[in-house]
This record gives C-alpha cells, structure tokens and sequence, in this order.
C-alpha cells in the first residue's frame, strides 16, 4: 500500500501566537475547521460568530453530543491574547470518529448553542460538518460469504492492488487469508477472502500504511431483513393459543420463560420455552391456551463479539419492546388481550390549520388537584368532572374544556425510564435540595425516554388498580376528551430508548436482541447522539417497522388521534414519509425538526437527513418562538431577550413572517406549527417576570398578552404549553446546574433551564385558578389572564376567526401591514375582517389605517379583554365609509377589531 500524504505547508510545534492565529485562512474561519496533514483543529472566529465569548467548547457526534462544557478534552483555546481565533486539536478515542460528513457544533459560555454561519459551506440542518475529503477515511461492508467492499477515500490516498498491504482478522485477532484486490472505481474495490465469513460476527479490516482500520459492516444485510408477522405476545381469536414472537437476528437461541408472578425469579418460572428462529430473523413459540396475565421475558444467546451483549457475557433476561404491558421500565413484559378503542370524535379530527394544541404532563396537571390520593399523579384524575378547588373554581377536566382548545398534546405515556425506588431512596430521602422539588421519594421524569413502546406508562395508574388496568384507564381518557369534542395526540420518543440515559447502560430489550442492529453506533460498536442511544430507522426496516407498528397500535387499540414525534430530525425521511402514508390521512401529526441525524454518512444522505425546507411532517416553528417571545437560552437582557413583545423593536420583519408562515422553509402555513413557550423552555411567567426572572412574583401581563396574542392572531396551527394561560411558572427551580449521583451513576439537574426531573417546579398551581392580584399576598391576575386568552381562543375558533385557520398560501395582501416609522408599532389587517394593532414601546402610539374596510367596526380586544361577541367593556361600534383611520394604542397595548 502506497500512502501519499497530502502537502500542506509544515509548521513548528504549535505555539497559540498571532503568527499561528494568521495561519487559518478565511474559508477555514468560516467553514469551522482546518486540517493540516492528518490533523484536524476546530476554529471558532469571534468576527464569524458575532460573540465575544469567555468559554468555546466543540460537541458533535464524536462525543455523543455531549453538554459538558466542562470538559477539557473539548474546550478551545484562545491563540493569542486579545485576538478572535479559538483552537483545538482534538486527541484520544473521539478525535478518531471525526471523519468526512461528521457534524459538529459551538457552544459557549454557560452552555449557549451558537448557530453556524448561513454562508458557511458545510453548513446544513443547523450544524457544521466535515466535507468530504478532507481527511483520508475507510469503509468496509460484507456483501457475502466471500466478498467485502471497500470504499477508501481521502486527499493523499492511493489503493494498492497488493493483499499484503492490508489485514483482515476477526474479532480475537485472528488472521483472515485475502485471496484477491479487485479495483472497481477509483475509491471502491472488492476484497476477497480466502475463507467464507460468517456474516453474523465481527471483522476488521486495516490499512496499516494509512493508519487506517474499520469494521466490516453488516448494513447489506441488515437493510435486506423483514417479516411482517405480528410481534409480540398475540392470542388467537378463540383464545385456543398464544404466540410470542421477537426480532433477534443474531442470535443462536432463544428462551421464552413464563410466569404467573410479576417477580418471581427465572429459576421460578412456569414454564421455559425453546423458541424457533425463521429465515428473517424472527423467533417464535406457539403455546395452547389463552395467557392473558401471564408474565414473561426472554433469554438471548449469541457470541462474544464487540458490541453484543448477549446472555453468553451479559447474563441478563430481556423484556418484550412489543410488550401490551411491562412490569415498570426494569421489570416482565405481561401477555394482555388488545383494547377496545374509544368511540371516535363525532365531527371528525380538526384539519391541522384548525389545530389548537395543549401540551400537558399527567402527573404536573394531576399532583395538586384536590382529588384522593390513590389518583394524584395518574390519568384517571386526569379526566375526573366536577372537580373545584378551594374558591369552588372547576379545574383538572372542566377547566381544560371550558378553555376551548380542540387538541390535548399529551407528553409521553409510552411506558419510560424511572430508575428503581429503593436506589433513589437511598440517595435522596433526606436531601433537602431533592426535598425542596419532590423528588426525594422517587425519580420525577417528563417520560422522554421511553423503555416499552406499546405499552402504557404503570405509575399512570390508579394506585388501588393491577399492573395493566392502565390501558384501559388511556382508552377511557382518549373517550373522555373525545366526549367534549376534543381530540387526543401523544408525544412518542422514537428517536432515542431508556436504555442508555445518564451514562449508564441497561439491558432492557434492544441493547440485547441487536445493538448494531437497532442503534447508530461508531466503529467500536459504542451508541452515538447526544441522548445515550439514537434508534436507527435508515437501512433497518424492522425498525422502521417498529415506529409504524406503535403509531397503528396507539390508533387502533385506543382511537387517538396523531402523533408529536420528540426530535423527529433523528429519524429519517423515509421513514416518517411511509409513517404518513401508513396511517389514517387526517391524523394530526408533528414534530421537532432539530438535531440531525448523530451517524455522519446517513446525516450526508439527502434521502434520510431533513430540515425544514424538506421536512415531511409539519414541524415546531422556532423562528416563530424566537421573533414573538425570543429564543430557549436563558434570558439576559428584557429589552433584547424577549423577542418583540418584550420589546425587541428590531424584529418586526420576522413578527410578519411568523405571522403568516412565510419564512424562507415554508411552502404553505400548515408547514410549521407556530408556538411560544413549551415544555423544555422556559415558561412564557418566568421570561416576562417583572424581577428576578420569576413569574411567582409578577409578570409584566400587557407584554405577555401581546404574545398571545401574535400567537393566536397567526396562520396555520399553534400548540400552547399547558399552564402557559395561567401563567405557570418554574421559579421554583434554580438557575444554578448540579450533578448528584446514586450508587449506579450520575444524574444532571439543568435547573430553570430544563426542569425535566424536578416535579414541584412543573407543578399546575390550581389555587391560581380564579384568582386575581387584589387576592392578599398575590402578584398576578390569573383569571384575568386565563379570560384573556380563553377569549382569543373563542376567537380564533369562530366564524371570524377563519381567517386566521388557513392552511394554503393566500394572497400577498391577506395580511395588508401597517408599518409606523418606529418599528415597535405593528398592523395588520386580516381578509378584510380583523384588524390587529400592537405596540410594544412604552408610550402610547398612534397607528394609521390607510383604508379602513368600509363598515361598522367593533373592538373586541384590548390589553385587558377579549370578546369576540359582545366586545370589549365600554367599546361602542365604529362605522368606516372606507377611508383612512387613526388609532391611539396605548405603550405597551394592543387592540383588536372586528368588521361586523
């Protein structure tokens, strides 16, 4: 093998001086890196960036995305002082996996992600990447018993024809013979082995001269394998017979045990059952009798080999990933009969420019309504009627339905990771930080990290109910909302599994049946993303099956009604195309765009990597978020920080974007979902509080309708997160970030910042309910603002408010503008109908309707009120003869009118 290294000019041990900083030219400063030989070094321009910052780290898909600011491995350094040049030469494992089409990322600070330069070449989907060729990289695929496909690329690279010149060995490091080289392109050739390979094990290939090794993949394969048998555990009709069946196509065997306790031991089980394999990789086992009830979990056998983890070195048993019902995250699957769905709604699902969400979390809706205690925290309580709390105010259910949403986005209820209570006990009982937020009796979690993907969350449960009543307990919540002509989504979590959270590493299902399989992992077989594991959809149908197989069971076992898929842009194209075309056409379905695929190669692939511009679902519109209420980091400045109507006059441009979904992505309104806050920013209270950034102690309410308003007076569909009209606030929970451990790892507090484990801070205060600030000891108006925009609710689901529930693009003038000279003033007149006039400076303005729809005219909204009918108090209606009007709006104000 003949290795040329590329020429680049050669330079003196690195010393960070102005000589040095000089060295990285413009389109390397622009584009985020440099290479120099075979080293790589990540560049981080002040002058590129806009930033000035204290502290530059690099994350990418080499380090699993990680958060760690902290760590040294991954912080640049400044190469002259008082220059703008950051550097880093990357060393160790991670440098190792940086190779071409890689992504990576800046952030700085106390964590601040910083947004590539539009103008940078290898920027895509909001990342960095490494361009092809940059660095000499190797790919190896077994395409049969005697055949492996090499794929060598790279600037100084050049193939030799000689089998000597390269080394293939299993996984103990034994020699394979190469009979034969045969070039096919210039950078792709086969390379022929002298004896036939087993494709199920693990090979390496090296090119010792270019330092180059990898292992020998098995995606030809793997991208081949598919049955359409139904998995799981499945009664026949007449109940004569039940048969268990699991997706392990490595393994050499495989043991269904049975139980009839949901803890008994395996050397106490019923009944151990040998299971047969079929040609696609499925096992299965036929038993007499109908097993409703019945526990069970699985032992899987197979090799040593790097990256497997079965019983042979692992000895664990496994649960079931098709399980109707799972014991908790760590315990038996139970055989369960499928549900009857609810009845679906009587006038159909609302098409999605109708689409009026509200995210909600079971337990942060249910822990302090003043129902009994064997229902706090579960789904029964969340659809319990005539519930009130002290002041005889309906909340819980009633509340909900008198606020008129017609969508209730449900965080997950998939079954999902809580680590055991005992561990928990053990560490927190007495930790009066973990006092302070709940969470010193049990692990706390929003649920996005799921462990059984059919199965409904146990702890959602009645307390006095058996393990799997809480399937039924789902199906009478999806009836219940259906009722009230509301209907109900559910937030999945295809992206990433409960198996790798925190650091640690479980065996609950996958990382057992077939890591490689199922996960993106590196060429050590180790999991890449930024959250423990990423799911791979691309070349894996049966995991593409998988994601399609539990959106159908949630339609047809409990009659919801869509989807919101957690980071959707991990999963590919692909397959959310045949996920659409596989389920009803009018289900409800959207989802996060963000974070792009960890894998590189498949992020390279324009077939499985989406954005916006190519999403193929509808999709969290955070250029919405950011020009109405600012963006997720944690704010600073109120005047800048909280988007337009916290003042920021300069984004008035993109208030009229994100008014009619027209940013540069979106092709019609219905591309994008518009929303203000959500579950892991912060709350809508604490931004716009009047001090400390606590909305417990006073929110600036006139700015914080103002928000609503845009939001509500915006096209296509919008989600509001649940508690946001009430002003729920997160000040409970500190700023400051903390690490604690229990005795199987760490775990990471984010504070205000994500309060995704830290239960009293999510906390629906229902005492709030019906009560405004002349209460003793109360700050904010909350009933006054749960009628502000339960009015612009009413608003926009009347007659009237049609013009605003559009989902193709209308004409240019269906938002005709009025645009003061000071850009904290803004108009807009809706089809003719609505006229919108807000002012986000702080005295009072006047804006000028160059013709006024001919007409009588009603203001039904102001900073106070809405009311669509009757008006606002002390409104008297308007008659235009079509000519120009003035309107005085106070500073901050907003007014809403209405042609009659």
């Amino acid at each position: 093998m003949r290795y040329r290294p590329a020429v680049f000019l050669t330079f003196l041990p690195i010393l960070f001086s102005a000589a040095w900083s000089q060295a990285f030219s413009e389109d390397e400063r622009l584009q985020g890196y440099a290479v120099r030989g075979s080293d790589l070094w990540f560049v981080f321009d002040e002058i590129v960036y806009g930033r000035t910052p204290s502290t530059v780290v690099v994350t990418g898909s080499f380090r699993g995305w990680s958060q760690d600011m902290s760590d040294a491995t991954w912080q640049l350094r400044r190469v002259d002082d008082g220059g703008t040049i950051w550097a880093l030469r990357p060393s160790g494992p991670g440098a190792a996996q940086i190779g071409a089409n890689t992504p990576f990322k800046y952030r700085v600070d106390n964590g601040q992600w910083v947004q590539p330069p539009r103008s940078a070449p290898n920027q895509k989907d909001g990342n960095l990447h490494v361009l092809p060729g940059s660095r000499p990289s190797l790919k190896a695929e077994i395409r049969g018993p005697r055949s492996i496909w090499m794929t060598l690329t790279g600037e100084g690279v050049q193939r030799s024809l000689d089998p000597d010149d390269y080394r293939l060995t299993n996984a103990d490091g034994v020699d394979i013979p190469i009979e034969a080289i045969l070039p096919n392109t210039f950078s792709e050739t086969l390379i022929v082995p002298a004896v036939e390979l087993d494709i199920r094990r693990v090979y390496y290939l090296d090119v010792p001269a270019a330092g180059l090794r990898a292992v020998c993949r098995r995606d030809p394969w793997f991208r081949t394998l598919y049955s359409s048998k139904q998995l799981g555990a499945e009664m026949s009709p007449d109940g004569g017979e039940t048969t268990f069946r699991i997706f392990a196509p490595r393994a050499q065997r495989v043991q269904l045990y049975l139980y009839l306790r949901p803890f008994a031991a395996p050397n106490e089980a019923a009944k151990v059952v040998e299971m047969t394999p079929d040609a696609d990789g499925i096992w299965e086992a036929t038993e007499i009798g109908d097993h409703h009830g019945v526990y069970y979990d699985f032992r899987v056998y197979g090799p040593r080999d790097p990256g497997n983890a079965f019983y042979d070195s692992n000895p664990v048993h496994v649960s079931d990933p098709y399980a109707r019902v799972n014991v908790d995250a760590f315990g038996k699957s139970r055989v369960w009969r499928p549900t009857t769905p609810a009845p679906p709604l009587e006038n159909g699902r609302p098409p999605m420019e109708d689409v009026i969400a509200y995210e909600v979390h079971v337990q942060d809706f249910t822990d302090l309504l003043p129902v009994p205690d064997n229902i706090k925290g579960t789904m029964p309580a969340m659809v319990k009627p005539g519930v009130r709390n002290s002041r005889r105010v309906s909340v819980g259910f009633d509340y909900l339905v008198d606020l008129g949403i017609n969508v209730v986005h449900l965080m997950p209820v998939q079954e999902y990771l809580h680590y055991p209570d005992d561990e928990w006990q053990d560490a927190f009982r007495n930790d009066p930080y973990m006092i302070e937020q709940g969470i010193n009796l049990e692990n706390y979690q929003w649920g996005y990290r799921t462990t059984h993907a059919f199965a409904i969350e146990t702890r959602y449960r009645s307390r006095d109910s058996d393990i799997g009543a809480q399937r039924d307990q789902f199906r009478d919540l999806v009836k219940a909302f259906h009722e009230k002509g509301i209907a109900v989504i559910i937030d999945i979590v295809p992206n990433h599994t409960g198996e790798n959270m925190d650091g640690r590493n479980y065996s609950f299902n996958f990382n057992v049946l077939d890591k490689p399989y199922y996960y993106r992992t590196d060429e050590s077989f180790n999991h890449i993303g930024p959250f423990g594991n990423e799911i791979k959809t691309e070349d894996r149908p049966m995991v593409q099956r998988w994601i399609i197989d539990q959106c159908k069971h949630f339609v047809r076992e409990f009659g919801i009604d869509g989807f919101r898929i957690d980071l959707a842009g991990q999963v590919d194209e692909q397959t959310l195309l045949r996920l659409k075309a596989e389920l009803p056409e009018d289900l409800i379905i959207y989802g996060e765009p963000w974070i792009a695929i960890s894998d590189p190669e498949a992020a390279a692939n324009p077939d499985w990597s989406w954005y916006k511009a190519d999403a193929p679902i509808t999709y969290f519109q955070d250029d919405t978020r950011n020009a109405f209420q600012g963006p997720p980091d944690n704010p600073q400045d109120k005047r800048t920080d909280r988007g337009y109507a916290g003042g920021n006059a300069d984004l008035r441009s993109q208030v009229m974007q994100a008014l009619t979904n027209s940013f540069e992505e979106e092709g019609d309104p219905n591309r994008g979902i518009n929303y203000l806050d959500i579950h892991d920013n912060w709350t809508m209270a604490d931004r716009f509080a009047t001090r400390d950034w606590d909305g417990r102690l006073g929110v600036d309410e006139t700015r914080f309708k103002i928000a609503a308003t845009l939001l509500l007076t915006s096209l296509g569909p919008v989600v509001i997160h649940g508690g946001t009209e009430m002003m729920r606030s997160k000040g409970l929970a500190p700023l400051e970030e903390l690490v604690k451990r229990t005795r199987s790892g760490p775990l990471y507090f984010h504070g205000k910042r994500d309060t995704y484990n830290l239960r009293n801070a999510n906390h629906f205060v229902w005492e709030n309910v019906g009560v405004n600030a002349d209460a003793p000891g109360v700050s904010n108006n909350y009933q006054a603002m749960i009628d502000f925009w339960k009015g612009l609710i009413s608003l926009r689901r009347s007659s009237l408010g049609k013009v605003f529930r559009v989902g193709t693009r209308p004409p240019a003038d269906y938002y005709r503008w009025i645009l003061p000279a000071d850009p904290a003033q803004i108009g807009y007149l809706v089809d003719g109908r609505v006229l919108v006039l807000i002012n986000v400076g702080d005295s009072a303005a006047t804006l000028t309707v160059p013709q006024l729809p001919a007409g009588t005219w009603l203001q039904i909204g102001d900073a106070f009120a809405v009311d669509h009918v009757n008006g606002v108090a002390g409104s008297e209606p308007q008659e235009s003869t079509g000519g120009e009007r003035a309107f005085t709006v106070d500073g901050p104000g907003v007014e809403i009118w209405a042609l009659q």
